[in-house]
């Protein structure tokens, strides 16, 4: 193919398509109808829609899905990602990826933090209250998005994720959780509120112990005659009975 008939083919191909973007931005039925929201649960569609700030009705092509995203991400404490897409002629879809709560605070509010210590904005009776509730801590600041500024919430939280990771059954069943100096971390059993101390290292390792003990007494139908359960000292579990 000779050089003028390349340059003629690929000028073509250059005016057809701006010819072509020209027409979808002419043409009404290329206009933003419909926005589709996928992965949405800590959110509402109406907080979604007034964090991407996207003009219904304007053309498609003026929709700068990076911008979107950027948007929703600086808007939505509660997402983790998201991505943003034009599907012709005339849909945005966006799909959120949120953040995933492990535990509750109660500081002022309820508030979810996620495993990787983020915090949440306050959550409603419309999330669901199904989480373990950290009781004993008290943040610096109350920032959604930004990561808590306590180390032994930090810790805490990580153990959490890692339990519902490795063991989601004992992770259902604790109805709270604190962390200190003396006790370590320290469970309560959604079972007849019983107090798990557990120490500060090892912990996987003894919720193993914990799950096998555990199940027993529950089986037994032993839970409401306990006090507590004493696992900070190394391959023991201590049982100590109501008076």
């Amino acid at each position: 193919m000779s050089t003028g008939k390349y340059v003629f083919i690929l000028t073509s191909a250059i005016l057809i398509l701006l010819h072509v973007s020209v027409w979808i931005q002419d043409n009404h039925a290329f206009s933003v109808r419909e926005i589709r929201i996928a992965g949405a649960s800590l959110v509402t569609d109406e907080e979604i829609l007034a964090a991407a700030k996207i003009d219904i009705s304007s053309p498609i092509m003026d929709a700068n899905v990076e911008n979107i995203r950027k948007r929703l991400l600086r808007g939505l404490p509660q997402a983790k990602d998201v991505r943003v897409a034009r599907i012709f002629p005339s849909t945005i879809r966006i799909e959120l990826k949120e953040r995933d709560p492990i535990a509750i605070i109660l500081d002022n509010g309820i508030w979810g933090v996620d495993a990787e210590g983020v915090l949440l904005p306050r959550f409603s009776a419309r999330h669901g209250l199904d989480y373990p509730v950290i009781t004993n801590i008290r943040l610096q600041k109350y920032v959604p998005g930004e990561k808590v500024d306590n180390a032994g919430l930090t810790s805490l939280v990580r153990f959490l994720g890692e339990l519902r990771t490795v063991n989601p059954a004992l992770y259902a069943g604790i109805s709270e959780v604190t962390i200190d100096d003396m006790v370590g971390v320290r469970l309560v059993m959604l079972d007849d509120n019983v107090p798990v101390l557990m120490g500060h290292d090892r912990l996987l390792k003894k919720c193993k112990d914990l799950e096998i003990a555990w199940n027993f007494l529950l089986n037994s139908r032993k839970t409401a005659s306990i006090k507590y359960l004493d696992l900070r000292y190394r391959d023991q579990i201590i049982l100590k009975k109501k008076a």
